[in-house]
This record gives C-alpha cells, sequence and structure tokens, in this order.
C-alpha cells in the first residue's frame, strides 16, 4: 500500500498530489469493501452486479445491459456472473428469438446475499463526520 504521507509531503505539484491521494484512498476502500464482500462469498464485481440486477428486476437485463452500468470496464463480467449462477444468486436464460442474447435475473438467495452486503458496507465505509463527507463529495464531484 501506498505511503500517503509521503505522497503528501512530496514536492510534487498539489494537483498530482491531489490526484494520487485519491488514487490510493481508492484502492484502500476497494480493499476495504472487497474484505467486506468477501464475508458473504462474492467479490465486489459480483455484488456490483447483483446491485444492477435488483435495480433493474422488472426488466429483461442482459449480459451487455450490465456491462454498460458497472462501474469500470471490467473484463470478466460474464465470468463473474457465471460464478452468480454457479452460487444460485442469479440465473442465466437465453432469448428465444436471438440465441446470442442472455437474459440475466437475480434470484431470492441473491437479494438475501445482497441486502446482507449492503446492511453490513453501507454506512460503514468512510469513517469521518457527515460534514466531512459532504464536503469531500462536493470536492470529487468537481473533478
Amino acid at each position: 500500500m501506498a505511503d500517503k504521507e509521503k505522497i503528501y509531503r512530496s514536492d510534487l505539484p498539489v494537483q498530482d498530489k491531489a490526484a494520487f491521494l485519491i488514487i490510493c484512498t481508492a484502492q484502500e476502500l476497494l480493499n476495504k469493501i472487497g474484505r467486506m464482500t468477501k464475508e458473504f462469498g462474492i467479490s465486489l464485481t459480483q455484488l456490483q452486479i447483483l446491485h444492477i440486477l435488483e435495480a433493474m428486476s422488472q426488466e429483461k437485463v442482459t449480459v451487455n445491459t450490465i456491462k454498460a452500468f458497472m462501474f469500470d470496464d471490467s473484463p470478466n463480467v460474464s465470468r463473474s456472473i457465471n460464478k452468480l449462477v454457479e452460487k444460485q444468486l442469479v440465473t442465466k436464460q437465453r432469448s428465444s428469438e436471438d440465441q446470442r442474447v442472455v437474459f440475466v435475473s437475480i434470484t431470492p438467495a441473491g437479494l438475501k446475499v445482497h441486502k446482507a452486503c449492503d446492511h453490513k458496507i453501507i454506512g460503514k465505509t468512510i469513517d469521518l463526520p457527515d460534514k466531512t463527507c459532504q464536503a469531500l463529495a462536493d470536492l470529487l464531484m468537481k473533478l
């Protein structure tokens, strides 16, 4: 893990310091959330997929639709979906009109894991006062 104190005290231009500190902090948060999701036997990518499927539960959701809503351009979305299928957290069904199209749905077990993960994570990621978090969010929106 990068030493944020060294970055902060470095002779780098302040814009670069800010960028590197954001990157370091983002990685720390990803690692923290990843440890939390591991308790439920899923990855952060798999949790994102469950979020998307629950939010779009009234629609037929394709793999490409899921990819379009992901935070990153993860090339392993299909593999993550297959792992969720193995765990019976989602189902896949081929389109009867076009066999190349696969619809993905969240199962009741998937909803349960999704809600339990959210309960574990939400409100427990950044240990700062609400006012400070709001100021941080406002600053990040300016990037």
